[in-house]
Parts: structure tokens; C-alpha cells; sequence
């Protein structure tokens, strides 16, 4: 079982990137994105439509490429976070956590016990790998990351009762969902929004738990990582595709306009 890159360099408090995955279907762009040079890859099944066979796909050719896989599940129910896990993820991106016993709930998913509740079997969860039942279980409890999402007043309100749960490794913001909680729609530099994440750095600090950012452009990261955020997710898919498209034709159109 590979050990977890990302959740050893944030621990390091170094900074860790990767793009939301909710278009790609087939494993060749996995590969490009390792290549390129991202850490981790973020696959979603909250607002992507990829079923579990084509999750599990990607996850393994993630292993192979040694791009950290993460997976994030509909919902907060065993069921679906035990087996994002089962499909041989290194972590799991928690939607709409706004309190401690969801917060507790998802790591008792992730880990097996005594820290948690997951069941063992299968053999993606190992990457294939034969192990013993305790090497298994001791290695995927240590390397294991969970990732909480904090997108609305709840949360914010609750920082330090989520963050203070064992096993919590990151607090994500959805800005998105944050800003329409907040009630300024997509207003990320509003002093509201910036104050709610400034809360959810320092909530992060006083608990040891690393804090991340969503953003469309790279150079937008810039203030966040300032601010104290390690765990940046960049882009998504189907965003990169529309942006190289979109310059192309641009381009195009600027010499054969007539």
C-alpha cells in the first residue's frame, strides 16, 4: 500500500494541489495530470456523474501514476464513504460538514477500528496488494486523509468543534456554497467572506489540521495561501477544457475572422 504523499507534505505544512474530477471518464488523462505535476486528483461523485466501476478505474490508474486519489462521496452515509475508500482512494472530501458528529461519523467511515467503524474486504482498498489483515488496517488508519468541506454559517459557527475531532486532516472551503450561506452569491472578496476564512485558518491552527481553497484560476491562490491554506484545489476538467477551447478559437479568430 502506497504511503500518502499529500497528507505527509501537509503535515509539513507544505503546499498541495489538484483539480476537481467530474468529466473524465478514461484513465489517459490521469496520466496527464500526474505528469503535469499535480498531487492530488479530486474525483467527484457529489456533482460528477462517473458511477462507481469508472471511480474505481480512475482511482487504481491514480495509484499506478502515483497521483494521490481522492474521492468525493454523495453523501455522509457508510455506504458511500466506505466505499470510496473500498475503491482504493487515499482520502475522502466530505461535503457539508457543519458539526462535530458529522465530522466524527466520517472518520469513523474512513478508519478501521479501534479508531473507526470501517468494515475490511476487497481487494482495490489495497491496491491489489496481498496484505495481512493488521498491516492493512495499521497502514490505510495511518495514511488515510479526511478531508471536511465547510460551505455554510453552520459550519463556521462550529469550527472548533469539527476541527478538534481526531482524525480530521483538512478543512476545505466550498466557496461556492459558503458565499450563497453567507448570503453574497459567488463574492469571494467580500470582507464577510474573507473574515469566515480567516476563521476556518485559525480554527485549523489551533487544532493542528490543515486548510484549503477552491479556485478556478492558480494565480488566485495567491491571498489564501498567504492567509495560511496548504490544500489547494485548482480548477476542475471541465473548466481546463473550456478554457483551452475558448483561447484556441480566440486565437483562430484573430487571423481568419473574414
Amino acid at each position: 500500500m502506497q504511503p500518502n504523499k499529500v497528507k505527509a507534505r501537509l503535515k509539513e505544512n507544505k503546499a498541495v494541489a489538484g483539480p476537481i474530477i467530474g468529466e473524465m471518464r478514461t484513465i489517459g488523462p490521469v496520466r496527464v495530470m500526474a505528469l503535469a505535476g499535480f498531487d492530488f486528483l479530486f474525483l467527484d461523485m457529489e456533482h460528477g456523474m462517473a458511477n462507481w466501476e469508472t471511480i474505481s478505474s480512475l482511482v487504481q490508474m491514480s495509484l499506478v501514476c502515483d497521483i494521490c486519489p481522492i474521492v468525493r462521496p454523495t453523501n455522509l452515509t457508510y455506504a458511500d464513504v466506505a466505499r470510496a475508500m473500498d475503491t482504493g482512494a487515499q482520502g475522502v472530501i466530505i461535503p457539508r460538514v457543519e458539526d462535530r458528529e458529522q465530522a466524527e461519523a466520517a472518520v469513523s467511515y474512513v478508519k478501521y477500528p479501534p479508531l473507526g467503524r470501517r468494515g475490511a474486504g476487497g481487494d482495490g482498498r489495497n491496491g491489489y496488494e496481498r496484505l495481512d489483515a493488521r498491516t492493512a488496517v495499521e497502514t490505510s488508519n495511518e495514511h488515510s486523509l479526511v478531508v471536511l468541506q465547510i460551505e455554510s454559517t453552520e459550519g463556521i459557527a462550529n469550527l472548533d468543534d469539527i476541527a478538534s475531532v481526531p482524525g480530521v486532516d483538512v478543512l476545505l472551503i466550498g466557496p461556492q456554497d459558503l458565499s450563497i450561506s453567507l448570503g453574497i452569491h459567488g463574492d469571494f472578496s467580500a470582507p464577510i467572506f474573507m473574515e469566515a476564512a480567516q476563521k476556518v485558518v485559525d480554527a485549523g491552527k489551533r487544532h493542528s489540521v490543515a486548510t484549503g481553497m477552491v479556485e478556478r484560476d492558480a494565480r488566485d491562490f495567491k491571498r489564501w495561501y498567504d492567509m495560511g491554506m496548504r490544500f489547494l484545489v485548482c480548477n476542475s476538467d471541465g473548466n481546463m477544457l473550456r478554457q483551452a477551447a475558448t483561447n484556441d478559437v480566440k486565437v483562430i479568430a484573430g487571423f481568419a475572422s473574414e
